[in-house]
Parts: C-alpha cells; structure tokens; sequence
C-alpha cells in the first residue's frame, strides 16, 4: 500500500511533530523517518499518477496491474487489488466493541 499526501497534509504532519511534548532527539528521529519514507510523485499530462518504482515495487504494483485507491480522510492509499481485499476482510471482521453500528 503506498499513502499519498498532499504537501498541506504532510506539512500538517511535520506541524504535529514539532509541536508535540516528544523530546528533541524523538522529534528529529520522527522529522528523519517521515522524510525518509516520503518520495515526491506527480501527475502526467494524461492525468496518471506517477508512482516511483521503488515504491510500486514494494507494495506490488506492476505498470499492468489494478490498484485500488481508498479515500482515508487526509490522504488515500494506492493498493495492489489483491492486497486490498486481504485487508477488507480483516477489517470488516466483527468487533464486539464497535458502538458505532458501522461494522
């Protein structure tokens, strides 16, 4: 699965951080992994996302396959479809606690 972010919703991140009680090395330790784990992408004259190759690697995304894009509030997720459904089936497994009725 590979998240996408606008640059609003991880400056929004990197805001977070700073201002947290977290202490300095802690801060500068999650500052260093977001960074880390970030990759700019862009969008093509026709409208397609490009994805970087390191990361369509490691979630399973083939230049032919059929991804999945889930809204998740700030951001949304890039999925392998097979990927996906695995996932669907975890989290629509019943929990006794959901007093929300939404499972």
């Amino acid at each position: 699965m590979i998240k996408v972010l606008t640059q609003d919703a991880f400056d929004e991140r990197v805001r977070i951080v700073k201002e947290s009680d977290l202490t300095p090395a802690k801060k500068m330790a999650k500052l260093g992994s977001l960074s880390m784990l970030c990759r700019e992408a862009s969008v093509n004259d026709q409208g397609k996302l490009l994805i970087p190759k390191d990361l369509s690697e490691k979630a399973g995304i083939a230049a032919d396959s059929e991804v999945i894009l889930a809204g998740r509030g700030m951001h949304f997720e890039v999925w392998n479809s097979e990927s996906f459904s695995r996932a669907l089936e975890i989290e629509q497994t019943p929990d006794e606690e959901d007093d929300l009725g939404i499972l």
